[in-house]
């Protein structure tokens, strides 16, 4: 199956839902056979994904920039830990093997992410589909927003296409599988 870059929080939110969800989601893609590259923390909701795909016996890869090691705690339970000198080369390592990319909540470092995978898309630099988990709704305004750019014409549509958005872990699992069967 495929590999799937990952962005998620680095916090666990205001619930304990959201980590237990995205744990969820891990061991279904993970029992699905997808392979796994994130931001190598071990806290929060990159915490809680990395764990599910662990338990599943699945394989996951962090890539984590130096400065951030010691805040995020580099997780030492994955498969393979990059330790980089730049959020940027850390960034451009998690995208090179990555055949799609996953959306989990998380703050301003996943939303930095996420905009950047989709701008690269819209350029062409990118071309994997966009899975984005959004539980209780919780990526509805980031949806509205480029919904908005794309309706006023400030979005070229032939890089948004492949953009998934689900609330349910079984939806989108179940998304993620087709695209990669097909």
């Amino acid at each position: 199956m495929a590999c799937l870059c990952v962005f998620a929080g680095a916090a666990s939110g205001d619930t304990t839902d959201f980590t237990q969800k995205a744990y969820e989601l891990a061991g279904a893609l993970s029992a699905s056979g997808h392979s796994f590259i994130y931001g190598g923390g071990q806290t929060g909701l990159m915490g809680a994904f990395a764990n599910g795909v662990i338990a599943k016996g699945g394989h996951i890869e962090g890539v984590i920039p130096e400065f951030l090691s010691d805040r995020e705690v580099a997780h030492e339970g994955v498969a393979k830990m990059t330790v980089t000198e730049t959020m940027h080369e850390r960034k451009m390592l998690m995208y090179k093997p990555a055949d799609g990319f996953l959306i989990l909540p998380g703050g301003l470092g996943t939303l930095d992410e996420t905009m950047e995978v989709l701008t690269w898309r819209q350029l062409g630099r990118l071309s994997g589909p966009v899975f984005t988990f959004s539980p209780d709704g919780f990526w509805q305004p980031m949806k509205d927003l480029i919904d908005h750019i794309e309706a006023k014409g400030f979005a070229h549509s032939k890089g948004l296409g492949q953009i998934y958005w689900h609330e349910e872990i079984t939806a989108l699992s179940e998304a993620c599988n087709a695209h990669f069967a097909s």
